[in-house]
């Protein structure tokens, strides 16, 4: 043999082995792989009802909050009401206080009981 034949041989040598070396890489790497897509599936499954669970939880929650939430605007609602009559009524009575109706009566109410203790 040449020495030509002796690098070609030894070069040879050294690509197949590189290429066993690379294929056993590939060969661990898909395993790898495969392990994690195999962990993953099983993985999945649970935490698929369990956010399908949650999901439910939420539809609930946010039904609730709604009805929570017009609750409140009808009672704030009403609440308003309330102190628009309490307003009202306040400036009514002020008015009828204003009066001179209503001063000359309270005028006549101190004046009569000292009239007839006075007899």
């Amino acid at each position: 043999m040449t020495i030509a034949d002796q690098d070609y041989e030894k070069l040879l040598t050294e690509v197949i082995n590189e290429v066993n070396a690379v294929r056993n890489k590939y060969d661990a790497f898909s395993q790898f792989t495969e392990a994690k897509v195999a962990q993953y599936v099983l993985e999945r499954k649970p935490m698929a009802s369990r956010i399908e669970q949650l999901t439910r939880d939420l539809a609930v929650t946010n039904a609730q909050r709604a009805q929570i939430q017009a609750e409140l605007v009808a009672l704030t609602a009403r609440a308003e009401k309330f102190l628009m009559q309490r307003d009202k009524a306040r400036i009514r009575v002020k008015f009828l206080e204003a009066s001179r109706a209503y001063r000359l009566e309270q005028k006549l109410r101190s004046l009569v009981p000292q009239f007839l203790r006075s007899k």
